[in-house]
């Protein structure tokens, strides 16, 4: 079985979720299913028309009790997402830790989609739900791997409370245009019973690349930055691990360069461009094409003149097991393209905010813009960084909001919000 948990340590994205066929206990929770008509009826759909896009997407029941999501996918006008959801209702997870979601795809990475009963409806709690064209799958999913997204970056907050989820939805936005289909027979909820232990001390990723030797700098290279600790504890990761060769490659004097304490960002985000949060075979890998590091880039990853490619480098050996995850050995050390790019600060999240919404509410797009400044609101509200008076404040306007009719003046509302939010952030400064 591959599983994929949350590790705080680097506030990853989580590269897939777990893959395999379970049985359901008498605890577990019915969130979804489809075996009557009226069933149907707590669906909606919502695609990037509301930002100016022209994306199609809808659902309709089928006569196998099923719930078929499909569309075509457009990214013209700054589009490039479809998405279907539960209308907001009471569906209380309480003492589940984890979904059970059977459905077949077409081959495509989906969004499974969780919002809180005091969320707006522009964000939402995301997990990645992957497909295998033609095949129904049952695909579990901790709960812990669900994050809170705002234009399409992880924001800082505490995992979803499960007692909070009031519904549930599915979302293609993965950048290819065309045409696309998941079929939905049922959604649950489960206490796992088999979560991942901790492994300190037992054959852990560090312990496991010490004793094959042959990754001297590599080990020396994640002391320095002080990474090792977490390699070695609970995990599950994925290690791309360039030998003491690949390091030997580069240009001379670039690793003591690296290893001096005043360039430990540099290094740092270099190693994490090289770790990949959960337990990835490399046939899995290949499936995906491609993994979020834990840098914040994506690696790609696939078969090439007859091997297999992990960014430029060439792959040695795959699949060396550890108890804390999984090192594949690469023949260079893979640089990042750019600087890491982590979670939107207030001041850039409201400068983003303000230079989509403003276009679209000129353009007559008013519910787009309402949507844009609803989500900065919400995305606001979560940043613990903000005093907590501040954060009331946003809770307050937004509550206004959603109860008035008008989507101008709803508008207006979240707008007022954001400006003496940007006021306040600069007289801090």
């Amino acid at each position: 079985m591959i599983s994929y948990i949350k590790n705080s340590s680097f506030n990853a994205l989580i590269f897939a979720a777990v893959l395999t066929q379970t049985s359901l206990s008498a605890a577990d929770k019915n969130v979804a299913s489809f075996e009557d008509e009226a069933s149907a009826k707590a669906w909606t759909s919502v695609n990037d028309g509301v930002m100016g896009g022209i994306s199609k997407g809808g659902f309709t029941r089928s006569d196998k009790a099923t719930l078929i999501f499909s569309g075509e996918l457009s990214l013209e006008n700054n589009g490039g997402f479809a998405s279907i959801r539960m209308k907001p209702t009471e569906l209380d997870l309480y003492g589940t830790n984890t979904l059970v979601i059977k459905a077949k795809g077409d081959g495509r990475t989906y969004w499974i989609d969780l919002r809180a009963k005091d969320q707006m409806s522009a964000s939402s709690y995301r997990a990645y739900l992957p497909t295998t064209a033609g095949e129904w799958k049952e695909v579990r999913v901790p709960l812990a791997d669900f994050k809170l997204q705002a234009f399409g970056r992880d924001l800082p907050l505490k995992p979803i409370d499960p007692s909070s989820v009031a519904s549930l939805g599915f979302t293609i936005a993965d950048k290819k245009a065309g045409a696309f289909e998941l079929e939905i027979a049922s959604v649950k909820a489960t206490a796992d019973e088999t979560p991942v232990a901790a492994a300190k001390g037992a054959d852990t990723i560090v312990d496991v690349a010490q004793a094959a030797g042959g990754f001297k700098t590599l080990l020396a290279a994640a002391s320095a930055a002080e990474l090792a600790s977490v390699l070695a504890g609970e995990g599950p990761f994925t290690v791309f691990a360039p030998t003491d060769e690949a390091f030997a490659k580069l240009p001379d004097g670039t690793v003591n360069t690296l290893l001096k304490p005043e360039n430990r960002t540099q290094l740092v985000d270099i190693l994490k461009y090289h770790v990949v949060a959960g337990k990835v075979s490399l046939a899995k890998a290949l499936e995906l094409g491609q993994g979020p590091t834990l840098q914040g880039s994506k690696v790609q990853i696939r078969f090439e003149d007859g091997r297999v490619k992990i960014g430029a480098a060439s792959l040695i050996k795959a699949d060396i097991a550890a108890s804390n995850g999984v090192i594949h050995v690469i023949d260079q050390v893979l640089i990042p393209a750019q600087a890491v790019v982590g979670p939107l600060n207030p001041s850039a999240l409201i400068e983003l905010a303000i230079k989509r919404g403003v276009p679209l509410f000129n353009s007559g797009e008013v519910a787009g813009c309402a949507a844009v400044y609803e989500l900065t609101c919400e995305s606001l509200r979560s940043m613990a960084s903000l005093p907590e008076g501040f954060r009331k404040e946003l809770a307050v306007a937004l509550k206004e909001a959603n109860a008035e009719e008008s989507v101008r003046q709803r508008a207006w509302i979240l707008r007022g919000a954001i400006d003496k939010a940007w006021a306040s952030l600069n007289e801090e400064k």
